[in-house]
């Protein structure tokens, strides 16, 4: 300890000191020689194929649903932490044999050496990039492919089973909706059948489509007659005008409140005694054939995407695995070097020439 003390009190000794540390530093920043390999890939989503616009193709009602299974773009961040996880890091373990007589000694200081050496980060536009440091090039690169396949082969994965889990819910839905249509229209047609009714469309067709655009235009003048009574005095001719409108609508309604008999049928209210249950049977109807009608399209878009994920990759390889050309150089060790050139330019230069007292010159001057 003694002798370390008087080393670096002494002036010539501290520099040569910095001097051979400065020269094994910058050694060790070049060899042994480091190498960078790494990869670009992009996960691709059902629209990046072309499933997009075909799917816009056959209903709008395909964009929501697809939303609600799942079918929407997934953030990087999805990927990245696929990437990241277990799984891939011990598909890599067993494609390379990291652990064994030649490799590590267990699979945990596997995980451990592949977290210091492999770096998973995202690009800009959704990019995933794979960057391996090593010593070893053939290894480097070796590694570097290995998490590319596991990587890509885990996406897949993920993306047949999300697939697969989503037919199987259209598929059971599909059956369901085509047995309550069923279910439904048999029930409508005994009904009609029963007590002497057109179809539904011709019997509550024209009385309804009149009662509701009456009903609607009402509630709009309405409205307007609201506004109008706020900012209006109530001898304004545009007040008055929709004061009679109104009337007018109120009218007709009360008209078609009357029970009669038409070359069409018996109106709405004519149909008192039987229009709650028939409209309730058709209700059902049209919502059991609007929901088959939904679940048809799905099934058609399931089936198309099943497809897509048997023949196409959902990884996209944008660059293969390669070594970087430039020159890299050892971190830790330039990290070190830099910090003794800054403590031989502190205790040598900038110390003695702003007067800071290091405890360092004692010795010399006691040499004197």
């Amino acid at each position: 300890m003694t002798r370390a003390v008087g080393v670096v009190r002494n002036q010539r000794s501290r520099r040569m000191a910095y001097a051979v540390l400065a020269l094994l530093l910058a050694a060790l920043c070049l060899f042994p020689h480091p190498y960078v390999a790494r990869a670009k890939m992009l996960p691709q989503d059902s629209n990046s194929v072309g499933l997009g616009s075909m799917m816009n193709a056959l209903g709008g009602q395909l964009q929501g649903f697809a939303a609600l299974l799942g079918g929407v773009k997934q953030p990087v961040d999805l990927y990245l932490a696929i990437s990241r996880g277990t799984e891939v890091t011990d598909d890599v373990i067993r494609r390379l044999r990291l652990v064994g007589p030649q490799g590590y000694a267990s699979v945990d200081q596997a995980r451990v050496a592949l977290a210091q050496k492999v770096d998973v980060h995202s690009l800009t536009g959704g990019i995933v990039e794979v960057e391996v440091r090593m010593h070893d090039a053939v290894r480097a690169q070796a590694l570097t492919e290995a998490y590319v396949r596991a990587i890509s082969d885990r996406i897949i994965a993920l993306g047949r089973d999300r697939v697969r889990r989503k037919r199987q819910v259209v598929q059971d839905r599909f059956k369901e909706a085509a047995a309550r249509v069923a279910t439904a229209e048999t029930a409508l047609d005994g009904f009609r059948r029963r007590n002497n009714l057109a179809e539904p469309e011709a019997q509550l067709g024209s009385a309804l489509s009149l009662r509701t655009g009456l009903e609607a235009q009402l509630q709009a003048k309405l409205v307007e007659l609201e506004t109008l009574q706020r900012f209006q005095g109530p001898d304004n001719p545009q007040l008055q005008s929709v004061q009679s409108e109104v009337a007018s609508i109120r009218a007709q309604i009360a008209r078609t409140a009357q029970a009669r008999l038409g070359v069409t049928g018996p109106n709405v209210t004519g149909l008192s005694q039987v229009s709650g249950e028939y409209l309730n049977l058709y209700r059902d109807y049209r919502f059991a054939q609007a929901l088959y009608e939904v679940y048809a399209r799905s099934s058609e878009e399931v089936a198309v995407e099943t497809l897509a994920s048997e023949t196409a990759s959902d990884v996209q390889i944008i660059e293969a695995p390669r070594l970087d050309a430039d020159r890299k150089y050892n971190i830790s060790a330039v990290a070190l070097l830099a910090l003794v050139i800054l403590a031989a330019l502190f205790t040598e230069i900038y110390a003695p020439a702003t007067g800071i007292n290091l405890g360092l010159r004692q010795r010399e001057d006691g040499e004197r």
